[in-house]
């Protein structure tokens, strides 16, 4: 999968692709007037990089608060089991601290050891923030990736899990999805990639991006 999809900056509201965001973010919105010393962590999809995303979090923050994160914003469907694991598929304690570890380290999260969606977290560098009301703060994501409807083309909200197996292409719009056969296999379209596995419906996640909501720049 093409992994060079671009995202919006949280804070401000610009638009880069995925490397070029890490770089903005430490740039132009790391450094405070003192507050809480952070990490600056890229998350991706480990099978699929078009869905990542860049937050910052306290050092003195575990590992437990990334999955808390991670489980709203892209996999929270059944209350599966996760867990962490290093580069040698050792398994990392979820009350390690994020101080132990140091820039350019990198290892994965994993949810639901059955239907597992694997992710990959780097920490890209140090930064700085006023302290914050969440543990971990959203920095900036992908755009949502575009899909079209099989039939007709149009852009498309359901998938299908049936045909996703037998299928190139599972997705339908609402009209299409009306004549479709398997009506108790559909599930929304997400940014996600967790989408279309078990029961994931995306429910959790109540962070897309709002224009709107960006604080204005001084």
């Amino acid at each position: 999968m093409a992994s060079d999809i671009n995202g919006n900056c949280y804070l401000c509201g610009a638009e880069f692709g995925k490397t070029a965001m890490k770089d903005h973010l430490l740039e132009s919105h790391g450094i405070s007037d003192g507050g809480q010393n952070c990490y600056l962590l890229k998350i991706e999809g480990a099978s699929d990089k078009r869905y990542w995303l860049y937050a910052d979090v306290p050092v003195t923050e575990p590992l437990a608060s990334v999955d808390t994160f991670l489980r709203k914003i892209w996999l929270e469907c059944c209350g599966h089991l996760s867990g962490f694991s290093g580069n040698n598929h050792s398994q990392l304690s979820e009350s390690r601290k994020l101080e132990t570890f140091f820039v350019g380290d990198k290892f994965g999260h994993e949810y639901d050891f059955g239907s597992t969606t694997e992710t990959i977290i780097t920490f890209v560098g140090k930064t700085e923030r006023k302290p914050q009301k969440e543990k971990v703060r959203l920095l900036a994501r992908n755009i949502p990736p575009s899909f079209h409807c099989s039939v007709c083309g149009l852009p498309a909200t359901v998938l299908c899990c049936e045909c996703m197996y037998d299928s190139d292409n599972p997705f339908f719009c609402d009209n299409c999805i009306e004549e479709h056969e398997h009506d108790e296999m559909l599930f929304p379209v997400t940014n996600s990639p967790r989408m279309g596995v078990c029961g994931y419906a995306g429910e959790l996640d109540v962070f897309a991006f709002n224009p709107d909501k960006v604080p204005p720049q001084k």
